[in-house]
């Protein structure tokens, strides 16, 4: 049997993803990308992986940097996951600071910074293995969510009663 590829992107397009940007930096220049591909792999050590497609902007600066965040998105941060998904937004607001080393985004619900810990070949992206140095949570808030090609927030559901 085969697989179309857009097929088999439809069907993963089902399952709900949270929304990060994956800031880094190489010295030279600070990148965002937006991205739904983030997975935890390991507590001890603590490693997460995050997967950059070869011929994306961010690639290169990643592959170079020895330090990465994962800002994981707000409900109410939709227009910079858009920003930093290739559609720009000139007027858009988008402050950044620096944690541990690695640019973040101010504002996320939270933030992981990473040691690059090695690159993966996985076919047409990089498996960028990263191991935690710092996280950050805010005291509150929603995610962003992505499922079916659409942004999406959690819907409050009420008790069922019995």
């Amino acid at each position: 049997m085969t697989v179309d590829s857009r097929d088999y992107r439809a069907t993963m397009g089902l399952f709900a993803t949270g929304v990060t940007v994956i800031t880094a930096s190489d010295g030279q220049q600070i990148r965002g990308m937006t991205a739904n591909s983030l997975t935890s792999v390991s507590l001890d050590p603590l490693l997460l992986l995050v997967c950059v497609n070869r011929n994306a902007r961010m690639a290169p600066v990643i592959s170079a940097a020895t330090q990465f965040a994962v800002n994981i998105l707000r409900a109410d941060q939709e227009a910079i996951a858009r920003h930093f998904a290739g559609r720009p937004q000139p007027d858009l607001d988008i402050p950044m600071i620096e944690l541990a080393g690695a640019p973040v985004l101010r504002d996320s619900l939270a933030t992981l910074v990473c040691a690059r810990d090695r690159i993966l070949d996985g076919g047409d992206h990089l498996i960028v293995l990263g191991r935690v140095l710092a996280l950050r949570r805010a005291a509150e808030g929603e995610p962003l969510l992505y499922f079916a090609g659409a942004y999406r927030q959690l819907a409050e559901v009420s008790p069922v009663l019995a």
